[in-house]
């Protein structure tokens, strides 16, 4: 199961066939697990990667750092829970350090990143306080890059 999933991480239009190949296992096997995975909720979604900016379009990401007072019984997970809720939130993680929760946001501009912080998001109850990163340019991510790499980027390998 554990390979599968690694392979439909990485590339989740991936078929049964190819997966089944690439594991040695038989494709109806394979459908079977990959629906268990996602009846049991440990596949969560399919998705693209988007450079949005090679498309024309303009999105701006920040990065929130967010301080919270927990609340009793429930700890940050009820505020946790909140925060993720809203649209402008695609990604929220409990970290250690300095501040509790680390939010991404996305707007259609910087106005718009601006205004759900400082409207709905710092004005939450149990939010202490917070501090905004705006993403000035989108290299990677979750693996994948977003950018070509001209011969001339790419950092030479020493052993």
């Amino acid at each position: 199961m554990e390979k599968i999933l690694q392979l439909l991480e990485k590339d989740g239009r991936l078929g049964a066939a190819e997966i089944a190949e690439r594991t040695g296992r038989d494709p109806e096997e394979v459908k079977a697990l990959i629906a268990e995975a996602e009846d049991r909720g440990i596949i969560r979604g399919y998705g693209a990667r988007v450079n949005w900016e090679a498309q024309g379009l303009s999105t701006v990401y920040a990065m929130v750092e967010v301080t919270v007072e927990p609340q009793e019984n429930v700890g940050y997970n009820a505020i946790a829970r909140r925060i993720s809720r809203f649209d402008e939130v695609r990604t929220a993680y409990f970290v250690s350090g300095a501040y509790d929760l680390l939010v991404i946001v996305e707007g259609e501009s910087m106005h718009a990143v601006s205004d759900f912080v400082g409207e709905k998001l710092a004005t939450m109850p149990g939010v202490k306080g917070t501090v905004t990163h705006v993403l000035m340019r989108r290299y990677k991510e979750d693996g994948v890059m977003l950018e070509e790499l001209n011969e001339a980027d790419r950092q030479a390998v020493v052993f």
